[in-house]
């Protein structure tokens, strides 16, 4: 059994794409278990996750806000308490309508957010997949 203290959880700037000497309107904190990685993002509006796929299925909640998530070219705006299950291979992106907090639960882990955490900045927010 483990605890992991929000407090103690380092933040990671995730707005890879934006132009240098800009703010940041992308961070994240991450957790990974055996068989799956937590993300809490951190969003100010109109920060945007490009379009992107991958194996991991994911289940997207927010926590605060909202946002508006397309998957395979259908869009939808949620709000907090909404979740959204992305299949496998979907095709998604997403918009922060408004400063947001979003927690994200992959499965299996995310080895781009272990690396992240490592020093690696390649990831699908700076390279679509």
């Amino acid at each position: 059994m483990s605890l992991y203290l929000g407090s103690e959880m380092i933040p990671y700037d995730m707005d890879l794409q934006r132009p240098e000497g800009t703010e940041s309107k992308i961070i994240a904190k991450f957790l990974h278990g055996t068989d799956f990685t937590m993300a809490f993002w951190q969003f100010k509006p109109g920060a945007k996750i490009p379009e992107h796929k991958h194996v991991h299925e994911t289940a997207t909640t927010i926590l605060k806000g909202s946002l508006r998530l397309t998957v395979d070219g259908q869009s939808v705006d949620l709000f907090a308490g909404d979740t959204f299950i992305i299949p496998s291979w979907a095709v998604h992106h997403a918009e922060a309508l408004e400063t947001s907090q979003v927690l994200d639960v992959y499965t299996p882990v995310r080895e781009d957010y272990v690396a992240r955490q490592n020093g690696a900045t390649e990831t699908y927010l700076a390279n679509s997949q």
